[in-house]
């Protein structure tokens, strides 16, 4: 632990930090999460950050600073996102060699075991931003018990720490309450599935709707980083390339 007098730390100089997303969206060393109800593109649109970020393309219309990306993947068959991957590089024509992937469907990073195999794995590509999607299946515990997440969340402090990299986490919502009318009422980050721990400890969150065909909302409840609110966004989806594209308008 660092000590500072007043003085001193008066006196230090912090880094210049270029975001890895701009508008507060992701600095070096911080914690997204993104969250959206089954079904809602969370998975293709975490692939679409994941090149947007190697590639230092414009993500929405915000700015991407040209990083290195570990994206996890614990739910799609291995051959399933070959294919998607495929697909989308081949639209793109984007085949940056600072990107990784792992297909593991077993990974539980609240255990000893899980954290010492991610540890190995971040230590050798030394990523800039780690991805992991999704949530629940990195977790042994109960995602609703407070002990549990907790553990789940040293162990990434941890491992943040040490090999100093950006985190991305992509998790599902619970299930959807109701107005009186039958409307949707939005909960903002209560949305997010399992204990109240996860959305307090991370640094920003973007949520994911369906809103049409081919068609989402991504809105930012919550930028620790951010100088001032950002709007949600209505966003198109290709499903030809895969790519996600900001529509003419914003949401109101």
């Amino acid at each position: 632990m660092e000590i500072h007098s007043l003085k001193s730390l008066l006196n230090w100089e912090p880094p210049k930090v270029e975001a890895i997303i701009s508008d507060g969206i992701l600095l070096p060393g911080t914690r997204l999460v993104v969250f959206g109800l089954w079904k809602s593109w969370k998975s293709m649109f975490i692939q679409h950050v994941a090149f947007c970020i190697a590639t230092g393309r414009p993500l929405l219309g915000f700015h991407t600073s040209r990083s290195s990306v570990l994206l996890v993947q614990l739910e799609i068959p291995k051959a399933a996102f070959r294919a998607r991957i495929q697909k989308y590089t081949g639209a793109h024509d984007l085949y940056p060699d600072n990107i990784h992937f792992a297909c593991q469907h077993y990974l539980k990073l609240d255990r000893d075991s899980g954290k010492a195999t991610l540890d190995r794995v971040i230590g050798g590509i030394k990523p800039d931003v780690v991805i992991i999607d999704p949530v629940y299946k990195i977790l042994s515990g109960n995602i609703s018990d407070s002990y549990d997440m907790m553990k789940l969340l040293d162990n990434f402090d941890d491992l943040m720490d040490r090999h100093n990299f950006s985190l991305i986490l992509v998790t599902h919502t619970r299930k959807p309450k109701v107005d009186e009318e039958g409307d949707p009422i939005d909960r903002g980050l209560e949305e997010i599935m399992g204990s109240s721990y996860l959305p307090n400890w991370v640094d920003g969150a973007l949520g994911i709707k369906v809103m049409g065909l081919d068609l989402v909302q991504v809105s930012f409840p919550a930028l620790r980083h951010a100088e001032k609110p950002l709007d949600p966004v209505m966003v198109k989806i290709n499903r030809q390339s895969l790519g996600f594209y900001p529509a003419l308008t914003r949401v109101e």
